[in-house]
C-alpha cells in the first residue's frame, strides 16, 4: 500500500520547531481524514494534530518528548487507492521554517519529497543532505559540523560520498596533502545532549521568545535562618531542614499575599490566577542535566510537611524524574555551596518567576544573602516585584524553631 507522511505542520510565522507530547493512535489503528493523531507542544500552547487522510497507522518514528523541526518526520499511514496529493502552500522566505504539508511516499521508500533534506534555518549553502545520508555518518560516528563539509560529486550528498571521503582521509594524496578539508576543526569530541537538556533547551528558546525579563535584587538577613537549622539539628527534629528548605517556605508563605506570583499569562490578554502555588526548584544531577522538582500547593503545608515534601521531590528530580510538565509558578535555584553571592536567574515560561538565593556572608557584622528575582515583564510591574522580594526578607527575619513543633489541628493541607 502507498504510505503517506505525517510531518510537523507549520502553524504559525517564526515557528522552528516543536516538542511531541504524546500519540493518540497506535501502531495498525485506523484512521479517518481530520481525526487526531498526536499532540505537540508549540511556544503558545499544546495543539492536537489531525490526520491528512484516511487509512491505517502504519509507524510512529519520533517519540514522545522528541524536538522536531518543522516538517520533520513523525510517522506514516497507508492508505488505499490513489496518494492524496498535498494541499499547495507557498514557498517560504529564505531562511523561514519549512511548512510542513502530508506528503506521499511509496512505499518501503523515503526521497527527498518525503522529509526535509536540511533543518530549517540552518544557514547550510552545501549539497542536501538526504535523510538516509545523515544516518549513515552517524552510524560511523561523524559528526553533524563535519557531516556538512563533505563534498559531493552532485549537488545531494550520498553515502558514496561519505566512503570516498573517509578513504581520502585515511590515505592522503602522494603529495603528502591532508584531504581533510582544511576549514574542519580537529582534535575534538561530539557530546550529543541528553533527552532531558534537550527538553530543558526546548523550553528556554520557547520562554526568549515569549517572555519580556525584568530583574531585581536585594540582600537579606540570613541570621535567623541559620541559628533555627542549628537548633533544630540540636533537637534531632525529623525531617532535618536546610537552610534553602526553610527559606523556600518563607517564599512559599508570602506568595500567599502576592498572587501574581502564582499565576501565568493566558495568551496576550488573560492572568490566570492560581489558587495555590505550585512552587518549581532547579536540581542538577550528577551528569550535569538540569531538572526541576516541583512541590504541589507548597503554600498549604505546614512546615515538617513541607520540608519532607521538597527533600522528596527533589530526590526524585535527582533520579531522573523531571517534574516540569507540572504548572510551576515559581522557580527557586539555590547556590549556597558554591560561595556564589549573585547571579541573574533565567526565567522559563510558563513561570511568574524565578528568585536566585546566593551563598550567605557577613558584612557590617550581619549575616546576609543576595536574593535576585526574575520576573515576567508582561504582567508583572517593577513595583509589585520589589513588594514580593521585600515581604521575603521580613518573613526570613520572623524564622523560629518553633515552626518545626507538631503541627495544630488547623494546620496542614487545606481544601
Amino acid at each position: 500500500m502507498p504510505l503517506v507522511d505525517i510531518v510537523v505542520p507549520q502553524l504559525g510565522e517564526g515557528l522552528q520547531e516543536v516538542r511531541i507530547l504524546q500519540f493518540l493512535k497506535q501502531t495498525g489503528d485506523p484512521v479517518k481524514r481530520d481525526e487526531p493523531l498526536y499532540e505537540m507542544e508549540t511556544d503558545k500552547a499544546a495543539v492536537e494534530v489531525e490526520s491528512p487522510c484516511d487509512g491505517r497507522l502504519r509507524e510512529w518514528v519520533a517519540r514522545a518528548g522528541d524536538i522536531l523541526p518543522i516538517g520533520g518526520l513523525i510517522g506514516r499511514i497507508e492508505v488505499e487507492g490513489d496518494v492524496p496529493r498535498p494541499e499547495a502552500v507557498p514557498a517560504p522566505p529564505p531562511q523561514s521554517a519549512i511548512p510542513a504539508v502530508s506528503v506521499p511516499a511509496a512505499a518501503g521508500a523515503s526521497g527527498p519529497a518525503a522529509r526535509p533534506d536540511r533543518e530549517a534555518g540552518d544557514g547550510h549553502s552545501g549539497p542536501l543532505i538526504p535523510p538516509r545520508t545523515r544516518a549513515y555518518c552517524k552510524q560511523l560516528g561523524i559528526s553533524e559540523e563535519e557531516t556538512r563539509v563533505i563534498p559531493a560529486q552532485t549537488g545531494k550528498l550520498m553515502p558514496e560520498d561519505v566512503d570516498r571521503y573517509r578513504a581520502a582521509k585515511a590515505c592522503p594524496s602522494e603529495k603528502g596533502e591532508s584531504l581533510i578539508p582544511p576549514t574542519l576543526p580537529t582534535g575534538f569530541r561530539d557530546i550529543p545532549l541528553s533527552s532531558q537538556q534537550r527538553v530543558l533547551l526546548y523550553r528556554l528558546k520557547r520562554s526568549a521568545q515569549l517572555v519580556i525579563p525584568a530583574n531585581l535584587s536585594r540582600p537579606v538577613e540570613w541570621h535567623a535562618i541559620r541559628h533555627s537549622v542549628q537548633t533544630w539539628k540540636q533537637l534531632q527534629v525529623e525531617p532535618h531542614p536546610s537552610e534553602f528548605q526553610t527559606f523556600a517556605y518563607c517564599v512559599a508563605q508570602v506568595v500567599r499575599g502576592h498572587p501574581r506570583f502564582r499565576s501565568s499569562l493566558v495568551g496576550e490578554e488573560t492572568i490566570r490566577e492560581h489558587e495555590h502555588l505550585h512552587l518549581g526548584i532547579a536540581v542538577q544531577r550528577e551528569n550535569e542535566d538540569l531538572v526541576l522538582a516541583v512541590v504541589p500547593r507548597a503554600d498549604t503545608l505546614d512546615f515538617l510537611s513541607f520540608v519532607g515534601a521538597i527533600q522528596e521531590r527533589i530526590r526524585a528530580a535527582r533520579d531522573g524524574r523531571d517534574q516540569g510538565t507540572a504548572p510551576a509558578q515559581l522557580h527557586l535555584t539555590f547556590m549556597g555551596p558554591f560561595e556564589i553571592r549573585d547571579a541573574i536567574p533565567v526565567l522559563v515560561a510558563p513561570a511568574a518567576g524565578v528568585l536566585f538565593v546566593g551563598s550567605a556572608y557577613e558584612e557590617n557584622q550581619k549575616l546576609v544573602a543576595h536574593l535576585s528575582l526574575t520576573f515576567d515583564h508582561r504582567f508583572i510591574n517593577g513595583v509589585a516585584a520589589a513588594q514580593f522580594v521585600k515581604g521575603i526578607a521580613e518573613q526570613v527575619q520572623k524564622v523560629t524553631p518553633e515552626w518545626a513543633s507538631p503541627p495544630s489541628p488547623r494546620s496542614g493541607q487545606k481544601s
